[in-house]
């Protein structure tokens, strides 16, 4: 890896995925623009720290003794750089080369932006979108922006609501005025969260399209069995990856999505919304008993959230009206 950039650090969570993380790590080592790299790892069993300090010397690691999940890890990485730019990276990504060029740019092109979504595509076919920023709905779901559409459709830099913390840019004074990634989230949905926070405080998000990363679905998830390596399987067509653990910590996050931003007025169609959901892990994704458990998860943690909903709408910087045409436009 060349010299380090000063202005930019790569922050990278990862738990149990060396061999992942090892990919992502060489597509970093060939970028056109230098940058730091951190490397939180959540008390991984499988050797990570080793292959570290073996293969990627230059690469800083701090270390968790146990999973402390994704919110905290981040947190963690933010507290330990000091640098004016910083980036979140999942380990089941490979970064295109000019990725980390392609950030330093946008934020000396665009400075009226906060933070900036990428172009997220899928590591397997390269020729579909896995994300072009980050949607939330007045139902109540969040959702990949372009999931599954041509690469090419979504080519032009443009406003969008929030940006995926698996690949993303973010100013380091952001988190001074907006406060840090909500760890009651824990995993999952963590990053639309902190989107809407930042809208509601007024500043905006700017998808990047210049900004490429291929994505590996879900790889990180501890129930995925079926991949050993970001190896792409041929014939394999794209699709969601379902499993208890993931059921269980979206829907639980959904509900505190809603307890903190959901105007009331759009309580018809969060309750269309819910029973979609409730539906479709009844009848066709098979997780019903996750989703459940989730929800009550979610529900033991509403009075606190709706303390949060109180702050947040004391400090907000834009209007009601404003937010609802922000999540109709997703």
């Amino acid at each position: 890896m060349k010299s380090l950039d000063p202005q930019l650090t790569v922050i990278i969570p990862s738990w149990n995925g060396k061999q992942l993380l090892r990919h992502c790590l060489e597509s970093l080592r060939l970028q056109t623009r230098p940058a730091a790299v951190l490397v939180v790892d959540n008390g991984s069993g499988d050797g990570t720290e080793e292959m570290l300090g073996r293969e990627f010397p230059e690469v800083r690691c701090f270390r968790f003794p146990a999973n402390q999940g994704f919110a905290r890890a981040v947190n963690q990485g933010i507290r330990l750089t000091d640098t004016p730019f910083l980036a979140l990276l999942n380990n089941d990504t490979e970064a295109d080369p000019r990725w980390v060029e392609a950030g330093l740019r946008a934020f000396q092109q665009h400075r009226e932006f906060s933070f900036f979504a990428c172009r997220m595509v899928n590591f397997r076919h390269r020729e579909c979108l896995d994300s072009a920023g980050d949607c939330y709905d007045r139902r109540g779901m969040p959702y990949k922006r372009g999931w599954g559409r041509p690469v090419q459709d979504y080519d032009r830099p443009e406003p969008v609501l929030g940006a995926s913390a698996g690949a993303a840019f973010y100013r380091r004074d952001l988190f001074q005025r907006v406060g840090l990634f909500d760890e009651d989230f824990h995993t999952y949905l963590e990053d639309v969260e902190f989107s809407l926070r930042c809208q509601l405080a007024g500043h905006r998000c700017l998808y990047l399209p210049e900004a490429v990363v291929y994505h590996l679905e879900a790889a990180s998830d501890p129930e995925r069995a079926d991949l050993e390596s970001p190896g792409p399987e041929p014939g394999d067509p794209p699709r969601v990856f379902y499993s208890g653990n993931r059921v269980f910590w979206i829907s639980r996050n959904r509900w505190l999505l809603m307890c903190l931003y959901q105007p009331w007025r759009n309580l018809p169609f969060l309750a269309y919304g819910w029973a979609h959901s409730a539906l479709f892990h009844l009848l066709r994704a098979g997780f019903f008993g996750a989703f459940v458990r989730g929800l009550f998860a979610a529900w033991l943690r509403s009075p606190q959230a709706l303390r949060k909903r109180a702050q947040l709408l004391r400090d907000r910087r834009i209007s009601t009206a404003e937010l609802c045409r922000l999540l109709r436009e997703c």
